[in-house]
């Protein structure tokens, strides 16, 4: 595999070396880092377990409750 040589500050190293795990190279821990599928996978498995319809639906009937109860205040004035 072809290499380049990049430059980085002492922090983003010291930062790099933080989160090297052992036996891992520093390309390895830059890949996993930057790894977006990884990320997008770890956030939908937090609400994995979450009904999404059932959410939509009431925050739906609470925004109708709280549009009938305000325009029913406008009404009364």
């Amino acid at each position: 595999m072809p290499t380049d040589v990049i430059r980085i500050s002492d922090e983003a190293k010291e930062r790099l070396e933080a989160r090297k795990r052992e036996h891992e190279s520093f390309t390895d821990v830059v890949l996993r880092l930057t790894d977006r599928d990884d990320d997008v996978e770890r956030f939908v498995g937090k609400y994995a377990d979450v009904d999404l319809a059932a959410g939509v639906e009431a925050v739906k009937e609470r925004a109708d409750r709280d549009f009938r109860e305000s325009t029913a205040d406008v009404r009364r004035q």
